[in-house]
């Protein structure tokens, strides 16, 4: 097993990419403490993993909050006494729940006169962004990270060992037009890593990113068929990915196997960015 004995925290565990992240880690011999906003998520992902829940802790926490982000490390080591790998997962997609349609619909109509030659319907999202949701997204994802980060080099940096793993995306180094936030978010992640890791490389703190394409996550299930289809052809690899997918890629720099990378960007995106 490549994690045995290892602790690790996976924040927004609870479901999608950082749900099967915390269970490959389980099933590498990992006890993973598993973060969500949504305790019930939680419960159901240890109850999902049968025997192996025995190697998991339950840590509701909104991330974007820096006194819950420190009483949930509290936590996590007065059930383990310390931490060896962090994965900064937990995100949101549209903070407004009526914006998801409307996008889905600037997209169509786009498309549409697209292969009429002239494009007719254009964009207004940052005009018309809020500070409220400006705000939320980037305290939820780059604000969480650097909680997040901040606590677990407390404790890594005493012991001379780490991994560091910071979910980005193929948003922060496109950019896409319909959510200049989270694009903005995800650009600042990569930015905190290659810092990050420049600044505890010589601790044996190894702080990687991965930047996935489309992944079917029900954070993406409100982008409509014919959008994600498009996103598809698109992608040399001509479909979307899985969570599975991402999860190996984390199992990678959470392993010792991986301990000559750091700063880097790993892409599991069936080609849609590439380097």
């Amino acid at each position: 097993m490549r994690l045995k004995n290892k602790v690790a925290l996976v924040t927004g565990g609870g479901s999608g990419i950082g749900r099967e992240i915390s269970m490959l880690f389980a099933k590498e011999g990992a006890y993973v403490g598993i973060n969500d906003i949504v305790s019930e998520s939680i419960e159901k992902t240890i109850q999902d993993m049968g025997e192996l829940g025995s190697q998991a802790l339950a840590l509701s926490a909104d991330v974007s909050d820096s006194s819950q982000v420190q009483k949930m490390f509290a936590n996590l080591i007065a059930k383990y006494g310390t931490i060896d790998i962090l994965v900064n997962n937990a995100g949101i997609g549209e903070v407004s729940n009526n914006k998801e349609t409307s996008l889905n619909q600037v997209m169509e109509a786009q498309l549409g006169e697209m292969f009429q030659g002239k494009i007719k319907t254009h964009w207004a999202v940052t005009e018309n962004l809020s500070d409220a949701d400006w705000d939320k997204m980037l305290r939820v994802h780059l604000y969480g990270t650097f909680y997040c980060t901040r606590e677990a080099l407390k404790i890594m940096s005493k012991k001379n060992y780490g991994r560091i793993i910071n979910m980005a995306s193929v948003a922060a180094t496109l950019g896409l037009e319909t959510s200049p936030h989270y694009s903005a978010a995800k650009a600042g992640i990569l930015g905190l890593t290659r810092a990050v890791s420049r600044e505890v490389g010589s601790r044996s703190i190894t702080v990687n990113a991965i930047a996935p394409g489309l992944i079917e996550t029900p954070m993406t299930d409100v982008i409509s068929p014919m959008v994600k289809q498009a996103w598809v052809m698109g992608t040399p690899i001509k479909r979307a990915g899985k969570p599975y997918e991402v999860a190996t890629a984390a199992l990678f720099l959470a392993s010792d196997e991986s301990s000559f990378f750091t700063g880097q960007i790993l892409s599991p995106s069936g080609g849609s960015w590439m380097p």
